[in-house]
């Protein structure tokens, strides 16, 4: 018999989601509230390398998310120019006939996650959020932002970088921080020759495509910006190419259909993990809310999958919940910590490209390594 009965998972993003479909397969009920009124999820597309395909494997939603998005076994480096400089081979950890990455739109994966839930009948409430959590000896009292209230065996926050839940179970003091650097994204038509994904290395920046179907692909730049900043969206497109002018081969033709607002995704990138652990009492913090990792790994939605599919696991199969709490630091804590830090650690020599000192390649070789280990 499963330790908790019913979970409270706070945010119906990638992380909160897939926990609630591992819970509900192990016997547990599950209520999911999310923030925002219409379920939808903003952003371009995302890389889902093998150990997030891995994870998916494990709560059975492979198969739906690569026939949703563009598989692929390679990724290739280019100069500024376009001229490809190295070929990295990536691991297949699903067998032979499951690619060993795939690219797809953010919003094909919501839907395929949306789906699942939905089949499995989970109560789902929009436009709510939580105002207070009070821990009991064997529950948490919530109170919610509409004026209802509920008691929990479990309160799981997965609610993202700027999590609720985190600032009301830790306080504030662990919020994410800028990094100096800006990520753009523009969805535009793939070209039959582009079979995987692409990172071209500029003088000042780091730019690249991504394909999620097959006719369409995504531009990705991580722009080096000292100061924290936002743009009116009408001056997105005009911004955007300026900062892949230089860049020569196929992100240059590509740099020509950005034309639209609509087409970009920019935000400032942020960048933390909470000090273990991410627990307090009845209370969890999963994904975004306990480690928000910059892009340069293309490995934050992976992780996040993760957790939940590891918490899930453990939530089913351990006799006390203290010892599931503390198994799933064990097994997160350094492999999340590892991933943040790699990613940060990228972001800073892309930020100053005239003192890079350190081995790009190495440090990508040794944490997908490490990351190709089980879970």
């Amino acid at each position: 018999m499963p330790i908790v009965s019913n979970v409270l998972i706070v945010g119906g993003g990638i992380a909160g989601m897939t926990l609630s479909i591992g819970l509900k397969r192990a016997g547990i009920d599950v209520e999911i509230v999310e923030k925002t009124p219409q379920w939808t999820v903003p952003g371009m597309g995302i890389s889902l390398q093998g150990p997030a395909l891995r994870a998916l494997r494990a709560v059975d939603l492979l198969g739906q998310c690569i026939a949703q998005g563009f598989g692929y076994s390679c990724v290739k480096t280019c100069d500024a120019d376009g001229d490809v400089t190295a070929t990295t081979e990536l691991e297949s950890l699903n067998g032979p006939d499951a690619p060993a990455a795939i690219g797809i739109r953010r919003q094909s994966l919501h839907s395929v996650l949306m789906q699942a839930v939905a089949a499995a009948k989970m109560p789902v409430r929009l436009g709510v959020s939580i105002a207070s959590l009070k821990h009991g000896r064997d529950h948490v009292s919530v109170q919610f932002d509409n004026g209802t209230a509920g008691i929990y065996d479990l309160v799981v926050g997965a609610d993202g970088a700027n999590s609720i839940v985190r600032d009301l179970a830790f306080g504030t003091d662990y919020r994410p921080v800028y990094t100096g650097q800006a990520v753009w994204r523009a969805m535009v038509n793939r070209p039959w020759e582009v079979r995987c994904r692409y990172a071209f290395d500029g003088p000042c920046s780091r730019a690249g495509i991504n394909p999620v179907a097959e006719k369409q692909m995504y531009i990705f730049l991580h722009q080096t910006q000292p100061t924290f900043l936002r743009f009116p969206d009408d001056q997105l497109p005009a911004l955007m190419r300026d900062q892949l002018d230089g860049f020569g081969g196929l992100l240059a033709v590509a740099r020509e259909e950005i034309s639209a607002p609509d087409q970009i995704i920019y935000r400032p990138v942020t960048s933390h993990i909470l000090p273990s652990p991410w627990h307090r009492g009845r209370v969890v913090l999963i994904g975004d809310a306990a480690h928000t990792t910059a892009p340069h790994m293309a490995s934050g939605a992976g992780i996040a999958i993760e957790d939940s599919v590891v918490l899930a696991s453990l939530l089913a199969s351990e006799s006390s919940l203290r010892g599931a709490l503390e198994q799933f630091m064990t097994r997160r804590y350094e492999r999340c910590r590892m991933v943040v830090q790699s990613a940060w650690q990228l972001g800073e020599w892309e930020k100053d490209p005239n003192a890079f000192d350190g081995d790009r390649a190495g440090l990508l070789e040794k944490s997908f390594r490490a990351l190709a280990q089980p879970i």
